[in-house]
C-alpha cells in the first residue's frame, strides 16, 4: 500500500517553491508509506531523473534537494508501506517505486491481484517482484496515450489501484486513474503548479491560501495539460437500462420519487423496512398497492433493531406523536426524530443493491423535511454518495440518487400528479388508525400540499 503524488508544474521559473511544496506531500504522506520512497521527474525534452531509497523522506530529505530545475514539467512520486504478502527484506532500486518503462512512468496505489495473468495476457515480463511494476511494461506496448484506450486496458486489472502516470513523449500532461483507492489534487495559482496526492490532508492547504482542492472521481480516468485542459472518462461501463432500489415508505415523497424513476426509465424495486413503528401495517399495506399500481417487484425488511435504539415516539410503545398546532408543530420540529434511521436503510440498500446488482439506490428525502431532519438533508445524500465507492467491493460502483431531494411538499405532491404517481394509494400519518389522524406533522404538510396546488387530497382523514 502507499500514498501517490505528482506534480504538473505549470511556471518551471517556480520549481524551488514547488520542490519544497513536493517535499512537504511526501513527508506528510509517510503515515501511508515508510518504507521506501521515490520521485522520477520528466524534463521538458522527455529525459528523466530519479531519485529513490528505502525508509522515510522525512529522515533522507537531503537526497530529495535539487531534484527539480527549470526544465522540470511532471513529478510521479511515491511513498511505500510494503505489503506483507510482497514483502522484500532488502530492497534495490528496482523494487521501489515510481516504476518507470520506455515511455511511461507509473506510481501505484493498491494491489493488482492478477499480475501473473497480465504477464501472459499481454505478452510482458514485470520488472520486479512487486506487482505494480508490470503496469509500465503492458503501456509501453499497449498503449497510445488516448484515455479510452487506457480505461479498456485497466478494465484487465483485478484489485484496487491508483495510479498517476507521466508520458515522456507528452511531458506537458499528468495522467491518473482510479477504481476505490483516493486522489486529490490541488491547483496553486500562486506556485502554478497542480498536485497530486492520495490525502487532501497532505496539501496541509492553510485559510485563504490561493488554491482549489478537489477529490478525483473514483472510478474515473483524469488527465490535465499545461494548457489547462482537463478531460475525464469514467472507468466503468454503464448498461443501457439502470436499475433502482427506491427505500420506500408508502408516503407521498418516495412513491413520486419511484414514479419519477420509472419515467426516467429505470427498472424500478421498492425496498420497505418495517422496524415496528406505530403506522407499519398501514405502510405496509400502501406498499404492496403502490408496487402493484406502479407493476414494480418490492421487497420487506422485518428488523428489531430500532427497538433496541429506541428513544423515539414513531415506535411502537414510544409515547404519544406531536400534534400541537393541528401538527405544524410537529411539521416543523423532528420531535419523531428516530436515531440515524436514514443512515442504516440507506446501508442496507447499499448492501443489497451491490449483492442483486442495482445500478442505484434512491430515496424519497426532500428539501421541506431537510428543515427539521438532519437526515433528509441534500448534504447527507451526498456525503453518502462519496462514501458508497469505499463501501462496496471493487466494480460495484452503485449510485445514490435523490429524485426530490431539491423540491417541498407541495412541488412533490405537484411533479407527483404530473407523472401519475398514484398519491392515492400513499400513506402519510405517523398513527397507524384506519384514517390520517390530521393532526400530526406529516399530515399537516400533506393538507398543506394540496392546499397550495389547489387540489383535494385523495386520502381520507379522521373528524377534527
Amino acid at each position: 500500500m502507499c500514498s501517490v503524488s505528482g506534480v504538473l508544474i505549470l511556471k518551471p521559473e517556480n520549481y524551488r517553491e514547488i520542490e519544497r511544496k513536493l517535499v512537504e506531500i511526501l513527508k506528510r504522506a509517510e503515515n501511508r508509506g515508510r518504507d521506501s520512497f521515490g520521485v522520477v521527474v520528466i524534463q521538458k525534452d522527455g529525459s528523466t531523473k530519479a531519485v529513490k531509497s528505502t525508509g522515510r523522506p522525512s529522515l533522507n530529505e537531503g537526497k530529495l534537494t535539487g531534484i527539480l530545475d527549470n526544465e522540470s514539467r511532471v513529478v510521479i512520486a511515491n511513498n511505500r508501506a510494503e505489503p506483507t504478502t510482497e514483502y522484500v527484506k532488502d530492497k534495490n532500486y528496482n523494487e521501489i517505486q515510481p516504476f518507470e518503462g520506455e515511455r511511461y512512468i507509473v506510481t501505484h496505489n493498491g494491489i493488482i491481484a492478477n499480475d501473473l495473468e497480465l504477464e501472459k495476457k499481454f505478452n510482458v515480463k514485470k520488472q520486479s517482484k512487486i506487482d505494480s511494476s508490470v503496469i509500465p511494461p503492458i503501456l509501453d506496448k499497449s498503449w497510445n496515450g488516448d484515455m479510452n484506450d487506457l480505461k479498456n486496458i485497466l478494465q484487465n486489472v483485478k484489485g484496487s489501484f491508483a495510479f498517476i502516470i507521466g508520458d515522456k513523449l507528452n511531458p506537458n500532461t499528468i495522467f491518473v486513474a482510479q477504481n476505490f483507492k483516493p486522489v486529490y489534487m490541488m491547483y496553486d495559482q500562486n506556485l502554478g503548479a497542480i498536485f497530486f496526492t492520495s490525502l487532501d490532508d497532505y496539501f496541509n492547504v492553510k485559510p485563504l491560501d490561493n488554491v482549489f482542492v478537489r477529490k478525483l472521481d473514483p472510478y474515473s480516468i483524469f488527465s490535465v495539460s499545461t494548457d489547462l485542459k482537463v478531460n475525464e472518462i469514467e472507468l466503468l461501463d454503464q448498461r443501457p437500462k439502470k436499475r433502482a432500489l427506491v427505500i420506500a415508505s408508502g408516503g407521498l415523497d418516495s412513491t413520486v420519487a419511484a414514479t419519477y424513476l420509472l419515467k426516467e426509465g429505470y427498472e424500478v424495486t421498492l425496498l420497505h423496512f418495517n422496524y415496528h413503528h406505530k403506522a407499519e401495517e398501514k405502510e405496509k399495506e400502501a406498499i404492496k398497492e403502490i408496487a402493484e399500481f406502479l407493476q414494480v417487484p418490492y421487497m420487506m425488511i422485518d428488523t428489531d433493531l430500532f427497538k433496541l435504539v429506541g428513544h423515539s415516539t414513531l415506535l411502537k410503545g414510544g409515547g404519544e406523536i406531536v400534534k400541537d398546532r393541528k401538527g405544524e408543530e410537529g411539521a416543523e420540529f423532528a420531535h419523531e426524530w428516530v436515531p440515524a434511521r436514514n443512515l442504516i436503510f440507506f446501508s442496507v440498500a447499499l448492501a443489497i443493491a451491490e449483492a442483486h446488482g442495482y445500478d442505484a439506490i434512491a430515496s424519497g428525502i426532500n428539501l421541506e423535511e431537510a428543515g427539521a431532519y438532519p437526515d433528509n438533508e441534500m448534504e447527507f445524500v451526498r456525503l453518502f454518495a462519496k462514501l458508497s465507492p469505499y463501501a462496496t467491493g471493487p466494480n460495484k460502483k452503485v449510485e445514490v440518487l435523490m429524485p426530490v431531494g431539491n423540491l417541498v411538499k407541495h412541488e412533490i405532491v405537484k411533479l407527483g400528479v404530473e407523472i401519475g404517481a398514484p398519491l392515492h394509494l400513499t400513506w402519510s400519518c405517523y398513527e397507524g388508525g384506519s384514517k390520517h389522524c390530521g393532526r400530526c406533522g406529516p399530515c399537516y404538510m400533506r393538507k398543506k400540499a394540496f392546499e397550495v396546488n389547489g387540489l383535494k387530497d385523495p386520502v381520507d382523514y379522521e373528524n377534527l
